[in-house]
């Protein structure tokens, strides 16, 4: 990068951000409404035994992919609302922010765990109550025996975890949100592959040894993902990435979320440790960008009745899925279904989980209604709070 380049990237890096850009200030993007519709079908498709059939072509498709994609949509989402909100309002409510993140997150989680307590209870699932704790207060991500039922509240946690720390930064000061959250995107990636070549100058040092351990830990499962999508916006809204100013193929979106799916798989002839998640991320992100703001493929393709509806349905999905996880009906209410075919044994679960998340999302929406006057209260709280011209 010439040093005049350089000297420009740094000099918006470190500016305020003044204005909404013309890319991020429509209220709605169907895209990625989409984009979060198609990660709950290649959840499905994993969690369902479609991996069964897809092995036979030499194909198959990581679950990790799903929440990576949902882990860069909910940064980049998460970052645009919040600073849309301090622009606007010349602050960040953070009591709004975690009224309105409550409301979307527990309802459905909770009432999840309700009913599975009551499963647990009368079909003897054996599922402890440490279990059932950690789920309950968002702590699953942390070291502990991992039980089917509700292996999917890792990803839960790593989200209610992220949301307690690093938006109230970006409350106080976006410009240190930044820099933070650039020096970790960067740093910490790079400490994990260093640490994954298993050097002998690195295991002959237990202090280095230590700290990467520790960035694995706190970081690469989620936070990175999650920061990743953050950073996207916060680059948009600094003039750094200008969306609509990209000359794109109209495949090219298309192109780089098949590569980001592809180089996830460990069993891909592309895999590497960390490499690959990485790049999986940006690429997502890169995609992600470029689907908001062209009328290519991959944003007519996202933008499909069907996968907007998925992705309005995707959380009550999420949630419900893991009742029918695995190749196997190990579960007692699929031990009736042992004996169709695997492609019966596919259509039986869909059939119970759509019938599951119809009732589930008429519960989570008066949910999302009560969320959205909070949302609309905090806007005409600060109208009447800004003073007159």
């Amino acid at each position: 990068m010439p040093l005049k380049a350089l000297k420009q990237f740094i000099a918006k890096l470190f500016a305020d951000i003044t204005t909404i850009p013309k890319s991020l200030q429509q209220s709605h993007f169907p895209e990625l409404d989409g984009l979060r519709g198609l990660a709950i079908l290649l959840l499905l498709m994993v969690h369902f035994g479609f991996n069964y059939y897809l092995r036979h072509y030499g194909v198959s498709i990581s679950s990790t992919t799903s929440a990576h994609i949902f882990f860069v949509l909910s940064g980049f989402l998460i970052t645009t609302l919040l600073l849309k909100e301090k622009l606007r309002n010349g602050r960040i409510s953070l009591k709004y922010f975690y009224i309105r993140r409550a409301l979307r997150i527990l309802p459905v989680a909770w009432l999840f765990l309700i009913v599975l307590i009551g499963l647990n209870r009368f079909l003897y699932l054996h599922i402890p109550v440490a279990d059932f704790i950690a789920s309950l207060l968002f702590f699953k991500n942390f070291p502990m025996r991992n039980e089917p039922y509700t292996a999917h509240f890792w990803s839960l946690a790593v989200e209610e975890q992220f949301y307690f720390s690093f938006p109230i930064l970006l409350a106080i000061n976006t410009r240190w949100y930044t820099i933070l959250s650039l020096s970790i995107v960067i740093l910490v990636p790079l400490a994990c592959i260093i640490g994954g070549l298993q050097l002998d100058w690195l295991s002959n040092n237990p202090v280095l040894h230590f700290i990467i351990r520790c960035c694995r830990y706190a970081f690469w499962k989620g936070p990175i993902i999650i920061l990743i999508g953050s950073l996207f916006s916060i680059l948009i809204f600094k003039g750094i990435i200008k969306p609509e100013k990209i000359k794109a193929h109209y495949l090219l979106s298309t192109i780089l979320v098949i590569v980001a799916i592809v180089i996830h798989r460990q069993t891909s002839l592309f895999y590497t440790k960390y490499v690959s998640e990485y790049l999986s991320a940006l690429l997502v992100g890169i995609a992600m960008v470029i689907s908001i703001s062209h009328k290519d493929f991959l944003s007519k393709l996202l933008s499909t009745a069907f996968l907007t509806t998925m992705g309005v349905l995707s959380y009550s999905i999420y949630i419900w899925q893991e009742l029918f996880i695995g190749v196997k009906a190990f579960q007692p209410w699929m031990q009736y279904f042992t004996l169709l075919p695997m492609w019966g044994v596919i259509l039986v679960k869909l059939a119970f989980l759509a019938i599951i998340v119809s009732f589930s999302f008429i519960f989570e929406v008066e949910f999302l209604k009560l969320k959205d006057k909070f949302h609309y209260a905090r806007e005409g709280a600060s109208k009447k709070a800004a003073p007159k011209s």
